[in-house]
């Protein structure tokens, strides 16, 4: 059984990209954005319900994050230490970034990421990670109502 619609938490300190990426996640019936966060630390307070994120009617908590790893105040990879030593539930994170080095891909995989994808203005490239996210998404949501 999937969800009809996926909650998102975007995490990137470029305005534009979020608008970008905004734009892609559109494209699909099945996600919504919940909140958009311009830095890991906003992202951290978001999913802690922290200040005056702690109301979760407005604010729920996101099915998926997708994060930036270079990033003010604090990294993607920071996020993702943070996601690892908490108790969040079913969060699942995936890594969007410019960055396509080696190390980054295999430390953002260690730390827990459930993907890495590199951005792209490609339209192709770009509904294939919407189609690569929804179904690491359903295909977690399946596992977690068989157990």
């Amino acid at each position: 059984m999937t969800k009809d619609k996926y909650t998102v938490l975007l995490v990137d300190d470029s305005p534009d990209d979020r608008f970008f990426m905004r734009i892609i996640l559109e494209r699909s019936a099945k996600f919504g954005v919940v909140k958009e966060a311009r830095d890991g630390q906003e992202a951290i307070d978001y999913l802690q319900g922290e200040g005056s994120f702690s109301d979760r009617a407005a604010f729920p908590f996101p099915d998926i994050v997708l994060l930036d790893l270079k990033m003010p105040r604090k990294t993607g990879f920071e996020v993702l230490q943070w996601v690892q030593a908490h108790e969040v539930g079913n969060l699942m994170v995936a890594i969007v970034s410019g960055s396509s080095l080696a190390d980054d891909i295999a430390s953002s995989l260690a730390l827990g990421a459930a993907a890495y994808f590199k951005k792209t203005s490609l339209k192709a490239e770009q509904q294939k990670m919407i189609c690569e996210i929804e179904k690491l998404l359903d295909e977690r949501n399946k596992s977690s109502i068989a157990h």
